[in-house]
């Protein structure tokens, strides 16, 4: 556990040397240059030029999401200086820690850092073999959505909370599973989805074990923390002049989340697009090609897979669940814009659950047909980024699909790499992935459109 610490430290100062060198005209002229161009906002107008990154201030690292937020911190859900009554869409949990915590701005991006680093150790430790923890603490920092830990977002604040949750299940201690999901619960609007999920893998299991009074108990249980954390929001808002119990819903129509047939394919910006759709053709096929011949084999071999009576094995079903959940929710509910997908999922405590977990079930599937799929689903995903019309051609803010692709490969493939060729693989992913990480972060730091 100490080098996987010693890890974690290392990569956030090596994303702070490379931010701050590539600050410098000749080292970035020299490097990071030669591929690719930097946002900037003048007025209003968002485009690209050839110059440096930005320097960080108090002030450029408040935009988008991270305003209501500041906002929530410094005024409550005061409506006239929130700018109208859609504050009431963000939850409390995490500008009220921020307040208390009397940090600035960047300060948030070194506790949200500590949160999430946190976290992949307490779930590490609660679900992985302590050999491989080194090597998945590397998985998970060559994921290219880890910019969303060095925002001031809730996603940190929400995975440790749901992490701590994890603990409590997988230690049978349900005093440390409701005070995690509650406080999860108050930090992001994610209870519906999460709350669903906790029904469908009661389902999945019904068909196994078939004791329908047993899952109605464990479903109470298990959903219970959910439907309390909801109860404090609508209480909290409610004293804060929300004037309805369900104002946080009611807010939901500012932006346009309305049931429809998804038209064409299309986003907010390049850089969160193309992770987007490789969470659709990497993450949101696979899971479904995983765990329906599993549900329908549950019902002719009921004694085979999955147990329910295994933490683990419960928390995988879960967290497969809410990460269809969420994909699903961005295809029903954004006409096409893929906005927010790789967030919601790859930044969520769910998908590192099953990045730590999972491996095992994959192994047991030939490895020539995982290449198989992987390489098909791989290919499909870059034709569809290749001619979707919102995309055009190919450039350096497609990056973060093709270093989706390698970390997935590793992951798929890792029993059959040497120790050593693991190693040095998983360095260079990092390496690539915090470089990507420092562009991404200026991007956001220059007011961009945003990529989540």
């Amino acid at each position: 556990m100490r080098n996987t610490i010693l890890l974690q430290i290392l990569a956030f100062f090596l994303f702070w040397g490379l931010f701050y060198n590539f600050q410098n005209e000749s080292i970035y002229n020299k490097s990071l240059g030669l591929v690719s161009k930097n946002w900037v906002n003048e007025n209003g107008e968002r485009k690209l030029v050839q110059q440096p990154f930005s320097p960080l201030t108090n002030e450029n690292i408040i935009h988008w999401d991270a305003n209501h937020y500041n906002q929530i911190r410094q005024y409550g859900y005061d409506q006239e200086k929130c700018g109208g009554d859609k504050i009431f869409a963000f939850f409390p949990l995490f500008p009220y820690l921020w307040s208390i915590s009397q940090l600035p701005p960047i300060g948030m991006i070194f506790l949200n850092y500590l949160l999430f680093s946190i976290s992949i150790l307490i779930l590490l430790r609660s679900i992985s073999p302590t050999a491989n923890h080194l090597q998945y603490a590397a998985l998970s920092l060559s994921m290219p959505s880890i910019i969303i830990y060095l925002i001031p977002y809730t996603e940190a604040t929400f995975m440790f909370c749901v992490s701590l949750a994890i603990a409590g299940h997988i230690k049978r201690s349900y005093l440390l599973y409701f005070l995690g999901l509650l406080l999860a619960s108050i930090t992001r609007p994610s209870s519906s989805i999460l709350v669903i999920a906790m029904l469908c893998a009661e389902m999945f299991f019904l068909v196994k074990h078939k004791n329908l009074k047993q899952a109605i108990q464990k479903a109470c249980l298990r959903t219970l923390p959910l439907f309390v954390g909801i109860a404090v929001v609508s209480l909290f808002q409610l004293s804060q002049g929300s004037g309805s119990l369900f104002k946080f819903i009611e807010v939901q129509k500012y932006w346009d989340n309305v049931l429809s047939v998804p038209r064409k394919l299309g986003d907010w910006s390049h850089e969160g697009f193309a992770i987007n759709l490789g969470v659709l053709f990497l993450i949101f096929a696979p899971l479904i090609l995983f765990i329906v011949p599993r549900f329908f084999s549950g019902i002719t071999k009921p004694k085979e897979g999955l147990d329910y009576q295994s933490t683990k094995d419960y928390l995988i079903v879960l967290s497969v669940f809410y990460l269809i959940g969420n994909t699903l929710f961005i295809i029903l509910f954004r006409g096409g814009s893929l906005h927010c997908l790789f967030r919601f999922t790859l930044c969520s405590p769910f998908f590192h659950m099953l990045l730590f977990g999972l491996h095992e079930h994959f192994h047991t599937i030939a490895s020539k047909k995982r290449l198989i799929i992987f390489s098909l689903l791989s290919i499909l995903c870059l034709l569809t980024l290749n001619f979707s019309s919102y995309s055009s051609d190919w450039n350096f803010s497609d990056f973060g699909i093709f270093i989706l692709i390698a970390s997935m490969a590793v992951w798929l493939f890792q029993e059959k790499l040497t120790f050593r060729v693991f190693n040095w693989v998983q360095f260079i992913l990092v390496i690539v992935n915090l470089i990507w990480t420092s562009y991404l972060f200026n991007s956001y730091l220059a007011d961009s459109w945003i990529f989540a």
